[in-house]
């Protein structure tokens, strides 16, 4: 399966800009034309494919996914359409700095999805293309969407509506508008698992050990195949270029410290530590390879962070401070300034394990201690609001920005109708 996705990754990419009508021989079926360009069965089947990996339970027959693939097609052509509409407008012009930006950043998101830039560059030559094949055809799509982008932003930034169009238009739907659900509001203090300092000093002293070796000469690259827990080992610990801003920023500022072919002393993340070699940096993005022995916590460090959590939610049942606690303990660096403030959720759609503990729990008492991925939670229930329809009173700008986007996508719909007055479309069937 994983296979499978990669291959489609690729000729996605490489399918993505429209091919010409007429020039050239063309192997794949045609399933529309739409101006001079074509639109291909391979990339309808795509968009399909990505549509079902995305919401696998939406199309269970096949006479839904016929339909559904017919509407797809439709909207295929009307962007087209755009596409056209947004060339023909002179005003509208991205520069170079812009396409290269966005190149860089989907060529980052593509290789991403590898684990090693070797691999991704393995998979690319198994289909027959070249970096420099992707790249050419990422930019043309680029240019073009940068440019449809630009279009709807010209057209929708005109687009207003007054009270007595928000008034018609909660008239009109105010029967099929989603009632709020029931919602809680919530705050935590947050308890990261971490290793304990004893294995913390050991993976230290050991990844200092693995600078030394550089040091005395050994191959970064080889010692990062033998050594690193980062699923980049295996190339050698490449783990590609990134944008500024995308790493934790521990990483980022001993990277960039460095010239390229320079490596860093040992550095201490959220991750565990790291060795980093600097392949090489641009204005807004850098490429790195990096060595990182993972600090890994134990039972014991369980044990220990609960216990500290049950001792936590004595002293604030006993009356000290919650907001004085958070700031003190709390390893949540968004929430902690804030009393640990984290807002309102619809108590439906929270996880079971949150959910059980709130759901007779009074407003101002804490829940009792909850994991997840971030940590162990000790949760502080703020307020509760009841399910309740929506109003003109109450919901006034939430409509207000419902009825702009229904004006929005009236806009678009009559240039795409403008569109297909006086421009060349034929449906070839699918």
């Amino acid at each position: 399966m994983l296979r499978k996705a990669k291959i489609i990754l690729m000729l996605s990419c490489l399918a993505a800009v429209a091919a010409p009508a007429f020039g050239w021989e063309q192997l794949d079926k045609i399933v529309a034309i739409v101006g001079d360009r074509v639109i291909l069965a391979s990339e309808l089947q795509f968009q399909l494919e990505m549509y079902e990996t995305q919401a696998a339970d939406q199309l269970k027959s096949p006479e839904q996914k016929a339909i559904f693939k017919e509407e797809l097609l439709r909207q295929m052509i009307n962007d087209r359409l755009i596409l056209i509409k947004a060339k023909e407008d002179t005003s509208i012009v991205v520069s170079e700095k812009q396409i290269d930006e966005a190149l860089e950043e989907r060529m980052q998101e593509l290789r991403n999805r590898f684990r090693s830039t070797q691999e991704f560059e393995m998979q690319l030559a198994a289909e027959g293309y070249t970096m420099r094949d992707l790249r050419n055809k990422l930019r043309i799509d680029i240019h073009d969407q940068l440019i449809k982008d630009r279009l709807v932003q010209k057209l929708l930034s005109k687009v207003s509506v007054t009270r007595g169009e928000v008034e018609k238009f909660y008239s009109a739907y105010r029967d099929s508008l989603p009632p709020h659900p029931q919602s809680i509001k919530l705050a935590h203090l947050l308890l990261k698992l971490t290793a304990s300092p004893q294995i913390s000093d050991s993976l230290r002293l050991k990844a200092e050990a693995l600078r030394a070796r550089i040091d005395q000469g050994e191959s970064f690259e080889l010692l990062a195949e033998q050594f690193s827990e980062d699923p980049s080992a295996e190339g050698g610990g490449d783990i590609g270029t990134f944008r500024k801003g995308d790493l934790v920023p521990e990483y980022e500022k001993a990277a960039l410290a460095l010239n390229p072919g320079e490596v860093s002393p040992v550095i201490h993340t959220s991750f565990g530590y790291h060795i980093i070699k600097l392949v090489g940096k641009a204005e807004e993005s850098f490429h790195t390879k990096h060595i990182l022995l993972l600090e890994k916590s134990s039972g014991t460090d369980s044990s220990r962070v609960y216990a500290e959590a049950e001792s936590l939610t004595a002293r604030v049942n006993a009356g000290e401070d919650w907001g004085t606690l958070v700031k003190e303990h709390s390893t949540d660096d968004k929430t902690r300034a804030n009393f640990g403030e984290l807002g309102w959720y619809a108590l439906a759609e929270l996880p079971e394990e949150f959910k059980s503990g709130l759901v007779n729990l009074e407003i101002g008492k804490l829940s009792h201690p909850v994991w997840s991925e971030e940590g162990l939670h000790i949760i502080k229930l703020l307020d509760k609001r009841d399910e309740r329809p929506v109003s003109l009173t109450d919901d006034y700008d939430m409509l207000k920005e419902y009825a702009r986007r229904q004006k929005s996508s009236e806009v678009i719909a009559q240039v795409v109708d403008e569109m297909k007055d006086r421009v060349y479309i034929d449906l070839r069937g699918i």
